[in-house]
C-alpha cells in the first residue's frame, strides 16, 4: 500500500511540473529568437522555380544559440490571398547542402493542434509550441507541403544556403532531390526558443554585407555566424542568440528606418543590436554625413525607448568597386569618425566595432585587404567575414543589461489644443497581449473618454471607449484591454470631436501587464495632442 501510495505521489508531481512547464508556452516573455531573416516580396527573378501549390518545399538554416521548447514562425505578409499549409516539419539536418535530414529527429508541426493552417494575406502565424532538442551552430530543415498559395511569395532572397523543391507531398524524405534547388528562404520567418529565465538575443542590422553576400553557399560563413561561435565559446555569452536582420541592397535612411520597427525592436529577446549601415547611401543616394548620422540617431533614440543597447559598425572600404569616388570616400571617413567619436550621452552608439580598421588595406586604406575580397571591391569573401569578427573585441559588452531611463527619451511638442495626452512607453505591447489600465484624477463631469494604443505611425490597434458618466470630484478607473497589433503609445482622449479634455484632470496612470509596470507621470512625461 506504502509504495502505490509513494508512486502514485511521484506520478502527480511529475504531471503539475509538466503542466507548469507547458503553461508557460502562453507567455510571451519566456520567448527569443534563435533564427530569423528579414522578409520582403520575393521579385518575379526570385519567385520559386516551380508553382508552391500542392508542391513541398525544404529550407535548411543555421541555429545560434540552443533551446528544449520552441515554435516556429511563417508569414504570408505579402501575399493577395490566402497561403494553406497541408503539413509541415522539423528535423536535424545532416550534411551541408545536400537536403538530407535525420529521419530519427524527424518532428511533425501542429497549428492550434491541427496538421494544417490557413494563413490569410497579410499575416504570420507561429506553430504550437513544442518539445525539440535544438543544439546551437547547428542546422536544421523546415519543410513545408502547401495547398492553395498566391501568386507573390513573402521570403528573403539571396540566403547563401540551399532551399530544395519537389512536387507533392515529400516532406518525410529522407532527402531531397537536388534537381530543383534555390539560394532563397520562403514562408519560413523565424524559429523562436521558449526557456526561463528568456535567452537574450543580438540583432544584427544591415545590408548585404551582414545578409553574407560574397560567402560560400551551405558554409554558414557570414561574419554574423562566425560572430555566433565566438558568443557560443565564451562562457559568459554562450546562451546569447545572434540574429542576422541583413538584406541586400538596402539604404538605411529608406529601408533601414522603415523596418528597423518590426525586424529589429519587435524580435523576440532582442536585448542588443549591431549595426552595420550606410554604404548603399553613399553610392545609391549621395547621402551627406548629416543625413546618415540622423538616421543612426533615429536607431539608437528608439534603441534606448525599448531598454535596448545599440552598438554601432564602422563602414567598410570599397575603393575597388565601381561606384567609389573621392568625395563619397571623404562622406565614408567622417561618418566613421562620427561613429567613433560620438559618445551615447551626445546621441551616439554605446559602444562601437572597427570594422574598416582590420579590413582595410594598411597601404590603400580605401581598398579591402585583398586576400579578404570577394572580387567586386565592397564584399568580404568567407575568410573576410571570418576575419571581421576579430573587430569584435570585447564581449563583456554583451554581459551587461540595459537600463535606460525612458524619461531622457520623450520627445517634447507644442501643445496646441488638449484633445488628449499621449505617452511613450518604455516597452513594446505586443499583439494579443492584455494590459490592466488605471487611471486617477478630478474632473468637473464628463461624457467619459477614450483609452487608444497606437504604434510610432499613429496605427490605431487598440480602442476603449468608456461612454460612462463620470461624476465630479475624483474618480478612479479601471480596464483590461487586448493589444490588437505591436504598440509603443497609450493615448487617453476626449471621447468625442466635440468634448474637451480639460475638465479632466489626470492624476495618475497606471499600465501593468504580465512582464512590465509603467506608472506614468501626466504632468510631466505625457504630451498633449
Amino acid at each position: 500500500m506504502k509504495l502505490q501510495f509513494t508512486f502514485l505521489f511521484y506520478l502527480f508531481f511529475i504531471i503539475s511540473i509538466k503542466k507548469s512547464l507547458f503553461a508557460n508556452f502562453n507567455d510571451e516573455s519566456t520567448y527569443c529568437t534563435t533564427w530569423s531573416s528579414s522578409q520582403f516580396s520575393t521579385q518575379t527573378k526570385n519567385l520559386p522555380p516551380i508553382q508552391f501549390t500542392n508542391n513541398s518545399i525544404r529550407e535548411i538554416v543555421h541555429i545560434s544559440a540552443s533551446g528544449e521548447n520552441i515554435r516556429i514562425k511563417f508569414t504570408n505578409k505579402y501575399g493577395s490571398s490566402n497561403l494553406e499549409i497541408l503539413s509541415a516539419n522539423i528535423a536535424d539536418s545532416i550534411s551541408e547542402g545536400s537536403g538530407e535530414i535525420d529521419l530519427d529527429t524527424l518532428t511533425p508541426l501542429t497549428f492550434q493542434g491541427k496538421e494544417s493552417i490557413i494563413i490569410p494575406p497579410g499575416e504570420e502565424i507561429y506553430s504550437d509550441t513544442f518539445p525539440y532538442h535544438l543544439k546551437a551552430l547547428s542546422q536544421v530543415s523546415i519543410s513545408i507541403f502547401f495547398g492553395e498559395t498566391p501568386p507573390e511569395i513573402t521570403g528573403h532572397s539571396h540566403s547563401q544556403t540551399f532551399s530544395y523543391l519537389e512536387e507533392g507531398n515529400k516532406i518525410n524524405k529522407k532527402q531531397f532531390s537536388k534537381d530543383i534547388r534555390v539560394t532563397h528562404w520562403y514562408i519560413l520567418s523565424a524559429i523562436e526558443i521558449s526557456s526561463i529565465p528568456r535567452k537574450k538575443a543580438v540583432i544584427c542590422f544591415g545590408d548585404s554585407i551582414t545578409d553574407g553576400h560574397g560567402s560560400t553557399n551551405d558554409k554558414q560563413s557570414r561574419w554574423t555566424d562566425f560572430f555566433a561561435e565566438k558568443l557560443n565559446k565564451n562562457e559568459k555569452t554562450s546562451d546569447i542568440a545572434v540574429i542576422n536582420e541583413g538584406i541586400r541592397g538596402n539604404q538605411l535612411t529608406t529601408h533601414g528606418l522603415k523596418r528597423y520597427q518590426n525586424d529589429v525592436l519587435n524580435i523576440k529577446g532582442a536585448t542588443y543590436i549591431i549595426v552595420l549601415f550606410g554604404v548603399n547611401d553613399i553610392n545609391s543616394l549621395n547621402a551627406t554625413v548629416d543625413k546618415i548620422t540622423i538616421a543612426y540617431k533615429e536607431l539608437i533614440k528608439k534603441a534606448h525607448q525599448n531598454n535596448m543597447f545599440i552598438f554601432g559598425g564602422t563602414i567598410l572600404p570599397y575603393g575597388k568597386n565601381t561606384p567609389w569616388t573621392k568625395e563619397r570616400e571623404k562622406i565614408r571617413k567622417e561618418v566613421n569618425n562620427w561613429i567613433k567619436n560620438t559618445k551615447s550621452e551626445d546621441g551616439g552608439f554605446d559602444a562601437f566595432f572597427d570594422f574598416d580598421k582590420i579590413m582595410k588595406d594598411p597601404d590603400n586604406e580605401q581598398n579591402l585587404l585583398s586576400e579578404y575580397d570577394s572580387g567586386d571591391g565592397i564584399h568580404p569573401n568567407s575568410e573576410g567575414y571570418k576575419f571581421m569578427v576579430n573587430a569584435i573585441n570585447d564581449l563583456s559588452l554583451f554581459e551587461k543589461e540595459p537600463n535606460f531611463n525612458i524619461s531622457d527619451y520623450l520627445e517634447k511638442i507644442e501643445i496646441v489644443d488638449k484633445v488628449g495626452i499621449k505617452y511613450k512607453l518604455d516597452f513594446i505591447l505586443e499583439k494579443n497581449e492584455e494590459v490592466n489600465i488605471k487611471i486617477k484624477g478630478n474632473c468637473n463631469g464628463s461624457k467619459g473618454f477614450r483609452i487608444l494604443f497606437i504604434d510610432d505611425e499613429g496605427v490605431k490597434n487598440s480602442d476603449y471607449f468608456y461612454t460612462g458618466k463620470i461624476e465630479k470630484g475624483e474618480f478612479e478607473f479601471e480596464v483590461n484591454m487586448t493589444i490588437k497589433n505591436n504598440s509603443n503609445y497609450i493615448v487617453i482622449r476626449r471621447p468625442i470631436s466635440t468634448i474637451n479634455i480639460d475638465n479632466i484632470e489626470l492624476n495618475f496612470i497606471e499600465i501593468e501587464t504580465k512582464n512590465n509596470k509603467k506608472i506614468l507621470s501626466p504632468g510631466e512625461d505625457g504630451i498633449y495632442l
